[in-house]
């Protein structure tokens, strides 16, 4: 048991200094960064959604920012949420899968209590890619706050073939960082074209980070 939580702890510090290494090193660029700038100058909570694979680089972006994620309760969230807590990010433990309306009105009372923006990956933990679930258009019909998408992509990377193709950046690098223009969901009988309009508006910010020329 000891050994194991030894290897773990190594694990999770190794994790979080390649993260702090990979950003330190590299170079960004916003596209649209006056809709963060907006919202922060008002003072107001942001719910940003983000597809899964695209989750990486956004935890040294708003580090020390203490954004609240829903992380899975699998395995393999548990070094996910000791990372995020290195990077001064506040793990809600949840997954459409597992403890899904706890972690759901955990993560509404932490931005409506606290103040703090939130974030989701909506097609998250396991899937399909690209392909979004409802928790993130509940908790902005339930709070009012506005959904911001967001999308990376770096000039350097590997990506993965897993379900969600994860992207790993090197050091070194050159990001881009995108945001698209907010949405609001005023009422459940507008949840379906919300999603619709929210799933759009997240590929357009792939698209424009993918074919960004570096």
């Amino acid at each position: 048991m000891i050994l194991k939580k030894l290897i773990s702890r190594i694990l999770i510090n190794t994790a979080y200094m390649v993260l702090m290494f990979i950003g330190k090193t590299s170079r960004k660029i916003f596209i649209n960064y006056q809709i963060r700038e907006r919202f922060a100058q008002e003072k107001t909570p942001v719910i940003y959604s983000f597809w899964h694979n695209r989750l990486l680089y956004l935890a040294y972006l708003y580090r020390k920012r203490f954004v609240g994620v829903m992380v899975s309760r699998h395995r393999d969230g548990d070094y996910i949420a000791e990372v995020m807590k290195k990077c001064r990010l506040t793990a809600i433990r949840g997954s459409s899968t597992r403890g899904g309306p706890a972690a759901l009105k955990g993560i509404i009372e932490y931005v409506v209590q606290q103040r703090f923006d939130i974030a989701f990956t909506p097609d998250g933990p396991r899937g399909p890619k690209y392909t979004l679930q409802d928790g993130v258009l509940q908790t902005a019909l339930k709070t009012g706050f506005p959904i911001v998408p967001i999308c990376w992509n770096a000039r350097k990377k590997i990506v993965f073939n897993s379900w969600d193709n994860f992207i790993l950046p090197f050091p070194f690098n050159k990001f881009i960082v995108v945001y698209g223009n907010p949405i609001y969901v005023r009422s459940k009988e507008e949840i379906e074209n919300k999603r619709k309009e929210l799933h759009k508006a997240m590929m357009e910010t792939v698209k424009i980070a993918d074919d960004y020329k570096f």
